[in-house]
């Protein structure tokens, strides 16, 4: 950056006006808006103006500059061409014009037809003794959609708003797909704003993205899929939403095909089952046999085929089964029986398929019976295999604990092999297991601890596994104490620029448990600048600490209880503000946590060097440095002493120095050093000297001050001797 050159004689100072060359211009300049769109327009050329629709207005404004040497005047508008063009917003005719004046007027466009038209518009002007016109021409269209569909299997079919797209008789859980077709038969784009579908079954396939813009002449197409889930006829809806208005069409369809009902037979009656339920064998003895009959019926409209009857699972099988595969007619069924024959004690489940549905099944082998509960304190809870075990809520950092009970309410004793958890590092133990194998006689019980100490806020579950039977084991856990206040251990008031301050943050009393944090350093500009400067001594804006549980300071980076941060050049005010949570994850920062505020006024520039950057006989250049927290310097002060023996027509010299600092700290590059800035002054000598040999060898020394509007700076001197 460079300062005036200054001639220290007469205290005259010389300024040469730089002229620049003007281009003569076109009488008129068109500019013309439609919607978000602006253009300029040459004299003759062509507005196009798309309508979204049949009826829906688009309009255009123009406006006319006369961009000539004297002045002109606008007669009259004519219009000519298809009568959907029109004019509005007209300005009094006539209107006479001086240079860089205008008039706007408005286009309108409101289609009656898809069909292309055209206008055109002429503007009448006398210019001196010269009358012309300035003309222009519009071309309009519209979209107009057409509907049509493909049926499966079928030809095209055109469909009006409000019509039926049928498909055909469709297998139930298989998909029929029509091709729905929209024809744009207009000049003009079209949008459809949205395509929806209705009804049980329907749904749609290669709709794109809405909104979807059809060019004139294109087509959208899209699938329409029935998949029937039952045999009645189902309908729907397929609604088309246009810029202008929603196309409606019906959509309808049925299914075919075999329903089967099943149903279960035993000595009590007969028991309607779903696919999917449970079917529950009677109980039988270790050794002995239960069995029930299973029937199923096609209730469907159609032959169905049976491939497949079989049953997994320990204990269970099949006897009476038909030949496969088996064919259904509607109406007919068929029967086959399941037994159940436990080889142990305890509760057994498996598998029964039929086709493609499926059964859950279960019995009971009665002997020994294991019974399992869970106590906190007075409370029992009795609870069933893949059970759930809900524990006290605790906070985090405590511990609660529960009892366990393993109860044999059988008619023959058992034995306990494996209690364990199903993971690690989980906030479950167990505590005080019995030896194990353990063996419980009929009537006998074992008991254990299990313990829940939570390390995050919300639920935790695990799994508890006694031999082959799991129960879910359910803790909750609650936010940990409060965090205690906590105080920046700080200076406080205005800070000086250009300096490291220490900072360090304690809380108002111990917490017990370890803590991790950031503190974040915020820079908030009085000038509308920021100062990278401003930031931790180690870089950054960021510092992580840690606080030791049953401590109060924190500890930054090398074990330090504070950290150094750089207050930078520019006014403002600096802002930290911690966070804290535990070594956990739990975030324990206060909804609105206290900040430390430490401000950076603004005040008078600071020299901080000036320094000789060249010598000439009669020439000298300065490099002044400083900063000015208010980013403004208006005046520098040059103070010439002569050597002794010599005198100078100008002692002192004042320069104005706002504008060149305003383009320095208005400028890219003096961002990245905040208020920071060095100054290159050059001086030419003039005059005669007595008793030294050149102009520059009669100047001992020079003092410079800096100015702005909150004062001046301390006077800093050099010598050139």
């Amino acid at each position: 950056m460079a300062a005036s050159i200054a001639r220290i004689f007469s205290g005259a100072f010389l300024l040469a006006p730089v002229v620049f060359a003007q281009a003569t211009a076109p009488p008129f300049t068109l500019q013309v808006q439609r919607g978000a769109d602006r253009f300029a327009l040459a004299e003759g050329g062509t507005i196009s103006m798309p309508a979204d629709a049949i009826g829906m207005l688009t309009a255009a404004s123009v406006t006319l500059t006369y961009v000539g040497t004297s002045s002109v005047t606008v007669n009259n508008f004519e219009i000519t061409g298809h009568a959907d063009f029109s004019l509005a917003g007209m300005p009094d005719l006539p209107v006479a014009l001086s240079r860089n004046q205008s008039v706007t007027f408005y286009i309108r466009f409101l289609p009656t037809t898809s069909a292309r038209v055209q206008g055109r518009v002429a503007i009448n002007y006398t210019e001196g003794r010269t009358t012309a016109y300035v003309t222009l021409n519009m071309v309009g269209t519209a979209p107009e959609f057409g509907f049509s569909y493909v049926p499966p299997g079928g030809n095209a079919t055109p469909l009006a708003p409000g019509g039926t797209v049928l498909f055909p008789a469709t297998s139930l859980n298989a998909t029929a797909t029509a091709v729905f077709i929209l024809t744009n038969r207009g000049s003009g784009a079209g949008t459809v704003n949205n395509i929806t579908a209705s009804g049980e079954g329907f749904q749609l396939a290669g709709v794109p993205l809405p909104p979807v813009v059809v060019e004139a002449g294109k087509e959208l197409r899209f699938s329409v899929q029935f998949t029937p889930k039952q045999l009645p006829p189902s309908q729907g809806g397929l609604v088309i939403e246009l810029v202008d208005r929603s196309v409606s069409f019906r959509l309808e369809g049925s299914g075919s095909g075999p329903i089967y009902a099943y149903e279960v037979i035993q000595p009590a009656g007969v028991t309607a089952v779903s696919a999917g339920q449970l079917i529950s064998l009677p109980d039988a003895l270790v050794g002995e046999k239960s069995s029930l009959t299973v029937r199923v019926r096609n209730t469907g409209n159609a032959d169905g085929t049976i491939t497949t009857i079989s049953v997994q699972g320990t204990g269970f099988a099949l006897t009476d089964l038909p030949f496969l595969p088996l064919t259904l007619a509607p109406g007919s069924s068929v029967t086959f029986t399941v037994t159940f024959s436990p080889t142990q004690p305890g509760r057994f489940s498996g598998r029964l398929r039929i086709g493609a549905d499926s059964f859950d099944v279960a019995g009971n082998g009665l002997g020994a019976t294991l019974a399992y509960a869970y106590a906190i304190g007075s409370a029992v809870t009795n609870v069933q295999p893949n059970g759930t075990i809900v524990f006290t809520p605790a906070p985090v950092g405590r511990t609660n604990s529960l009892e366990f009970v393993i109860s044999n309410t059988g008619t023959a004793g058992t034995v306990v092999y494996s209690i364990s958890l199903g993971a690690a590092n989980i906030p479950f133990s167990l505590v005080e297991l019995p030896a194990l194998p353990a063996s419980i006689p009929a009537g006998g019980s074992i008991k254990f601890k299990i313990e829940f100490a939570p390390t995050s806020v919300g639920v935790a579950t695990a799994t508890l596994k006694i031999d082959t039977q799991s129960f879910t084991l359910s803790g909750s856990g609650g936010p940990p104490d409060p965090l205690p206040g906590y105080r920046f251990i700080a200076p406080s008031g205005p800070q000086q620029p250009m300096q490291q301050i220490s900072v360090g943050l304690a809380l108002e009393a111990p917490y017990p448990l370890a803590l991790t944090g950031t503190l974040t350093l915020a820079f908030n500009s009085d000038v509308f600048s920021n100062d990278p400067a401003v930031q931790f001594a180690a870089g950054g804006r960021t510092v992580n600490f840690t606080i030791p549980a049953n401590t109060t300071r924190a500890v930054f980076p090398n074990n330090s209880t504070e950290v150094r941060l750089q207050t930078g050049t520019v006014a403002g005010t600096i802002t930290l503000t911690p966070s804290f949570a535990t070594e956990g994850g739990i975030n324990l920062t206060p909804t609105n946590p206290p900040s430390l505020s430490l401000t950076v006024p603004q005040g008078a520039p600071h020299l901080l060097s000036v320094a000789l950057s060249s010598k000439g006989s009669n020439t000298l250049t300065l490099l002044v440095s400083g900063y000015a927290t208010s980013r403004s310097v208006t005046q520098m002060e040059f103070q010439f002493t002569p050597v002794e023996g010599e005198t100078l027509g100008t002692a002192k010299l004042t320069l104005n120095a706002e504008p060149s600092f305003l383009a320095w700290y208005q400028s890219n590059q003096s961002q990245q050093y905040g208020s920071l800035f060095t100054a290159t002054v050059p001086f030419t000598l003039q005059g005669d000297v007595k008793n030294v040999s050149s102009l520059s060898d009669a100047i001992q020394a020079i003092t410079v001050t800096l100015a702005n509007r909150f004062g001046t700076s301390a006077a800093l001197s050099i010598s050139l001797k």
